[in-house]
């Protein structure tokens, strides 16, 4: 296979990745006046709640659309599920983008967007082991991680175009502005993303399904992959905590806790997602050749249990934009470093015939249960608490947990796949 044939196929996989974490990047930045406009309420605190809370069905749905979908896409291939997934996609984003509000049709406006978050989840369920699947599979033995790891650098690539539009309109238009429809922009805008995703996944070639990859056999391993889905779900929860707090809860914990100016705050999610965009695909790199658990999953998680509560006491104590940043700098280099080279490992793991819907459903179980609630975990430990350093003890636990169970995943760089 070709270089742009390669180029091309990942692409196609991590564009409807590209669709998802844009919409999670704008809701997330626009979750203040999403929860104002759609869930009033006298403190504001609440209204972001509520608002979060929705930000978190979204990921009820996210299980049945990984056990479907992914079960789909081993049945019937990977290009139809990732065809249906994006679709589905772009149709919840623009129902959120054309949604009107409390003030004019009353109830009907908050169950819209639940409903709307709903679709939406279903689809994601589905997306991550189904694009996962093809970064795998399709191309040279010999970059797996490479290409593995722009599934996780395209959420970087995504947060960073949904923060830098968000930071852009900030910046551009007048406040009343972005509460009254400027707010919607980004979400309209991502709907194109949509037809170029379906054109580009409509072209994928994937080999001809045959009855070895598609008839319920005995294997032996079964139980091992049993315990592989397990371990995925475990080692996902800390990645997946740390990374929605620290990427897209970050500028609301800048603005409500640390002060700082609401455009201003905007800036924290550029950094941070410009460092899960250019480092991933450096660490997947390196672990074709390192190598993925060791040095770099186990070592960057190490790093990362380490130094969140030093950077987060630099930042409660320091209340400048600067400080913010450089801590979060560094908490995302040893994010990313941990992160990157798992998106091989964990799926190398499992056999191409259930690759698929085990790495959605496992993916979406510790999405759903533990990523999409992070922000509002986090809202809530530092409500209860009255304590700003909440959330870093929150990630703490959550990755030492990680930790373990990546640890306990076998070695499969420079091994045969399948």
């Amino acid at each position: 296979m070709s270089t742009s044939q390669q180029r091309k196929i990942v692409l196609a996989a991590v564009i409807g990745n590209l669709l998802e974490f844009f919409d999670f990047t704008v809701y997330s930045y626009f979750a203040l006046t999403i929860g104002r406009e759609f869930f009033p309420a006298g403190d504001p605190v609440t209204s972001s709640l509520l608002a979060f809370a929705v930000f978190a069905v979204g990921f009820v749905m996210r299980p049945i659309g990984g056990f479907v979908l992914g079960r789909y896409a081993d049945r019937a291939g990977r290009k139809p599920a990732l065809t249906l997934t994006i679709l589905l996609m772009a149709i919840g984003s623009v129902w959120i983008g054309l949604m009107p509000t409390y003030a004019q049709i009353g109830l009907a406006a908050p169950v819209s967007i639940v409903i709307a978050r709903l679709v939406q989840g279903f689809a994601q369920g589905g997306e991550f082991g189904a694009a996962t699947a093809t970064l795998l599979e399709m191309g040279g033995a010999t970059s797996r991680g490479f290409r593995a790891s722009w599934q996780l650098a395209s959420q970087g690539g995504a947060a960073l175009l949904g923060s830098g539009l968000a930071a852009s309109l900030a910046f551009l238009l007048p406040e009343a502005t972005m509460h009254s429809w400027g707010w919607r922009i980004p979400f309209l805008l991502g709907v194109l993303i949509a037809p170029v995703g379906i054109y580009l996944r409509r072209h994928i070639r994937e080999e001809p399904r045959t009855l070895k990859t598609t008839a319920k056999q005995h294997d032996p391993k079964r139980g091992l992959y049993l315990r592989n889905w397990f371990l995925m779900i475990f080692s996902i929860m800390g990645m997946s905590v740390s990374a929605y707090v620290m990427i897209y809860y970050m500028p609301t914990y800048c603005i409500q806790y640390l002060g700082l100016p609401s455009k201003m705050s905007m800036l924290a999610g550029v950094a941070a997602s410009t460092i899960s965009l250019v480092m991933c695909p450096i660490y997947g790199a390196w672990s074709d050749r390192l190598g993925r658990r060791k040095p770099l999953i186990i070592i960057g998680r190490i790093l990362l249990i380490v130094l969140l509560y030093p950077a987060f006491w630099v930042m409660t104590h320091f209340l400048t934009l600067p400080v913010v940043l450089a801590a979060l700098i560094v908490l995302m280099l040893c994010y990313t470093m941990g992160s990157a080279p798992s998106y091989a490992l964990i799926p190398e793991n499992f056999p191409k015939h259930l690759r698929a819907a085990y790495m959605s459903s496992a993916y979406a179980i510790a999405v759903s249960a533990f990523g999409g609630t992070a922000q509002l975990v986090a809202a809530w430990l530092i409500r209860v608490s009255g304590n700003k350093m909440a959330p870093a003890w929150y990630m703490i636990g959550c990755v030492a947990i990680s930790l373990i169970a990546v640890s306990m995943f076998e070695e499969t760089g420079g091994k045969a796949l399948d």
